[in-house]
């Protein structure tokens, strides 16, 4: 069982999480508290494994009490369950490392899953199992590599063609490092509409950075440039 500590100073909203538990298979409420100061204690005399948190509690807020964890070094995961919204306070929960964020209010469905893909994850580890990389890769939510692969190309595009793009992309002479789609298309030797085309699907990858701008007589004329860091996102494509 995987033993978990409610951290809500709302009666009504800790007695929510708790029905919300209660449907969930595998899963033990050691005690419900309702301040930083009372977790803290409970932590250090019984062994817990997973703290449904919140953020806005009366002195110490939940992000205070995730310090003071890490700190002492207590063996808890952590996944908020607070109306706390800002970017700041959502980065610092993330970096002292929070399993997951639920901003209030939330459907059931979606504490649901945070607390299944929590659950397999505990499983996981206690089997004691070793992964490559598409199974981590699928146990952390993202899109094994070989997944990606299997889409292909958009329909209308042409690996040789991208191939050339790239290459074209990549010999550009710094430092001008603005081009646009006409001037890659007069070295690969297709039109400026067809490089277009591509130059759409590379920027989906974030491979080329695009700046509007007009030309001569107010025609749209945009520049790109290519993002390095991106690269290997359009060649796993080749």
């Amino acid at each position: 069982m995987i033993r978990v500590l409610l951290v809500e100073d709302d009666p009504m909203v800790a007695e929510l999480n708790r029905m919300y538990l209660s449907r969930m298979g595998g899963f033990e409420i050691v005690a419900s508290v309702r301040s930083a100061p009372e977790a803290l204690a409970l932590l250090q005399e019984r062994p817990v494994d997973l703290l449904l948190l919140d953020i806005f509690m009366p002195g110490q807020s939940g992000i205070d009490l995730m310090r003071e964890i890490r700190k002492q070094a207590l063996d808890a995961d952590v996944i908020f369950v607070t109306a706390a919204r800002d970017t700041a306070t959502i980065d610092r929960a993330l970096k002292l490392g929070a399993v997951d964020y639920l901003i209030k209010p939330f459907e059931f469905e979606r504490l649901k899953q945070a607390l299944e893909d929590y659950r397999e994850t505990r499983h996981m580890i206690r089997r004691g199992e070793s992964l490559d990389q598409s199974a981590l890769d699928r146990r952390l939510g993202r899109r094994p590599m070989e997944d990606r692969k299997a889409e292909g190309l958009p329909k209308g595009l042409d690996r040789n063609t991208l191939d050339k793009v790239l290459k074209a992309i990549g010999a550009w002479p710094e430092p001008t490092p603005w081009f646009t789609a006409e001037e890659i298309g007069q070295l690969v030797g297709i039109s400026r509409v067809s490089v277009r085309k591509y130059f759409e699907f590379l920027s989906t990858l974030k491979v080329l950075r695009m700046e509007p701008g007009y030309g001569t007589g107010g025609r749209p004329v945009h520049r790109f440039q290519l993002q390095k860091a991106y690269l290997r996102e359009a060649q796993r494509f080749l």
